[in-house]
């Protein structure tokens, strides 16, 4: 489990005074619903990221519901697969949000899928929640509830660098933003650190062997490898531990369900996330309880108990219950009047208490930077406060 005193130090220097939303339960009464949109990969290799996040979206519904609903609306979700294409998420974004008429959308995983909902988005002025980790992008109608990529960044550098190592080697999978913008961060963050950077390798999606990128990293003997293997960061990660690689590895893209697919060579990997299952709050306890009751057929996984949570699913949670929360404080569904309002709310998610940060796009939250252990939980190695983000607007 993640140490408890550690984690609450880390809030009390980080979290801004505000108070938790909530509201007494009441019956809803009968009325159009409010529809918000899920917009998911059901079909393909992140099936089981969608699922989750449908999953997650249905439970904070369900307790919306159960408090009254939303502006004496009950709400509803209406679920549509991308398939993984850009036109087809094109396609469903235009369903949702113009067919439909959703007050929001959330679910995507995708970068492209993001960017199909709000090229939609903005003929209807509806709120893009996005549960993944990102680049930075910052939008009117954007609310990302994930890190963005120097939230990431900034707190594992700076880990690695003093327990670690000075020497990095970096590999990434090559899509646009990695080599725009993850990668200079790196190289920012390692400068900062007064390390250096000794090699950087790009790899496209598809790629399965990594065995001579592995034999230069053995050659090279860099302190740190960081690894953002997108695709499949199993194989990878299997992999380097076949090899018997001596360097730290360290990684951005990690949480309980890899660790424990990878069959315990993630055991002593470091990983920065917003979200683990141990962290230590009571709503994460009762977030986790909830969601294993009514999910408990979804997967086999478990881990103390509770089936296995993926921080995509958290994000959505979350960010389903700060637009509740905007907007009952404004009593509109309109993306600028829920982005007015959310800036003021603060909200005790599972992952701890969060707002909305600089820029209006990201939250302010701890990054929490964590080892995995053979079977599958994390103990917590640090806690960083607030980041703020680097936006890139557009």
């Amino acid at each position: 489990m993640i140490n408890a005193d550690i984690y609450r130090r880390t809030l009390l220097r980080g979290a801004l005074a505000g108070i938790a939303c909530g509201a007494a339960p009441a019956i809803v009464k009968a009325a159009e619903p409010m529809r918000i949109g899920l917009l998911a990969p059901f079909s393909g290799p992140l099936a089981r990221v969608a699922e989750t996040n449908r999953n997650c979206l249905k439970l904070a519904v369900d307790e919306i519901n159960a408090a009254g609903g939303l502006l004496g609306q009950p709400v509803k979700i209406i679920v549509e697969d991308t398939q993984m294409s850009a036109k087809v998420a094109l396609d469903k974004a235009r369903k949702l949000l113009i067919g439909d008429g959703v007050s929001m959308i959330t679910g995507m995983v995708l970068p492209f899928e993001r960017e199909a909902a709000l090229q939609v988005a903005g003929r209807v002025q509806r709120l893009v929640i996005f549960p993944n980790f990102d680049e930075g992008r910052c939008h009117p109608l954007l609310l990302t509830t994930g890190l963005s990529s120097n939230q990431r960044v900034d707190p594992l550098v700076d880990w690695a660098a003093k327990e670690g190592g000075k020497t990095f080697f970096v590999l990434v999978s090559d899509i646009g933003s990695n080599r725009s913008v993850l990668m200079p961060q790196i190289q920012a963050a390692v400068d900062r650190s007064g390390g250096k950077l000794v090699g950087t390798r790009y790899f496209p999606f598809g790629t399965r062997d990594y065995g001579p990128v592995l034999q230069q990293i053995q050659t090279l003997a860099p302190d740190v490898v960081w690894h953002s293997i997108g695709d499949d960061p199993v194989s990878f990660v299997k992999q380097y531990n076949s090899f018997g690689m001596k360097p730290q590895l360290i990684t951005d893209i990690t949480h309980e369900s890899l660790a424990m697919a990878t069959e315990g060579a993630s055991s002593g990997n470091v990983g920065v996330s917003p979200y683990f299952m141990g962290v230590p709050t009571p709503e994460n306890q009762r977030f986790l309880d909830a969601y294993t009751r009514q999910f408990a057929d979804s997967t086999p996984l478990r881990v103390g108990g509770h089936v296995v949570m993926l921080p995509h699913g958290e994000s959505t949670y979350t960010g389903a219950k700060l637009f509740a929360a905007a907007v009952a404080k404004t009593g509109r569904a309109d993306a600028s009047s829920i982005k007015a309002a959310v800036t003021g709310v603060v909200i005790n998610a599972p992952r701890g208490r969060v707002v909305l940060g600089p820029g209006g796009s990201h939250l302010n939250g701890v990054a929490l930077v964590a080892r995995a252990r053979a079977d599958g939980t994390f103990q917590l190695l640090d806690t960083t406060p607030t980041v703020p983000v680097h936006c890139l607007a557009g």
